[in-house]
């Protein structure tokens, strides 16, 4: 009979296998994310028009709605939508569907991450860039990011953590990461020891998050190197 201490030293580097994994749900769809946010966040600082009310519609839904619906909804949902145009779509990999719908979620937190961001710039360094001689696309670039992204970071931060947290659901679709695979653990040994696996893959995570806050906060002293 095992000893709890000897499931954690077991687990640990079972689980740490599957990091990389792990990573590549949460840098996938941050990536698509960013670009989907940036552009969702474009379309809801300008003029409200009907592609204003899509949007505004879309990001209602994803940050009105459990992550976890949403993903039932995708997994479920999308197969059957693919069918009508006579694609079968069941065999693809269970990653694809997740990746589908942690992007609409999370982009949605993204714009408005950003969208809060920008509206809390201080137009007037907007107009010194202007004054300058600075071109609308110049200023755009070389002020309205910089500042936009500077102020947006503590925001993104919290929700890049969220997601590196909230990518532990995966497994209930079949996604085998570090909790697919802790989760495997305990049904391999009919549930017997589960809590020190599961604090093996508690321990992981949380380096996981301990390097992400890590980066951010790099990224955030770069911003602010210039500032008095």
């Amino acid at each position: 009979m095992w000893r709890g201490h000897e499931f954690f030293i077991s687990s640990l580097p079972a689980l740490a296998e599957f990091i990389p994994v792990t990573i590549f749900y949460l840098t996938v769809p941050t990536l698509i994310s960013w670009i989907l946010g940036t552009l969702i966040c474009i379309v809801r600082v300008g003029k409200k028009n009907v592609l204003y009310y899509a949007v505004s519609l879309f990001v209602s839904f994803f940050r009105g709605t459990p992550g976890l619906v949403q993903l039932y909804i995708v997994f479920f949902g999308l197969p059957k939508l693919f069918s009508l145009f006579g694609m079968n779509i069941n065999a693809w990999d269970a990653g694809f569907f997740y990746i589908v719908a942690t992007t609409a979620n999370f982009s949605s937190f993204v714009s408005e991450a950003l969208r809060g961001a920008y509206e809390g710039i201080d137009k007037a360094q907007i107009d010194a860039g202007y004054s300058v001689g600075y071109s609308r696309i110049q200023c755009f670039f070389h002020v309205t990011v910089p500042l936009t992204v500077k102020i947006a970071l503590p925001n993104l931060k919290n929700l890049e953590i969220d997601l590196l947290k909230g990518s532990a659901v995966a497994y209930v679709i079949g996604v085998v990461d570090v909790m697919g695979k802790a989760n495997k653990i305990i049904s391999l040994h009919r549930g017997y020891g589960q809590i020190w696996v599961l604090l093996a893959a508690a321990v992981i995570y949380f380096f996981l998050t301990t390097v992400v806050e890590f980066i951010f906060n790099m990224a955030l002293r770069h911003f602010r190197r210039y500032e008095v």
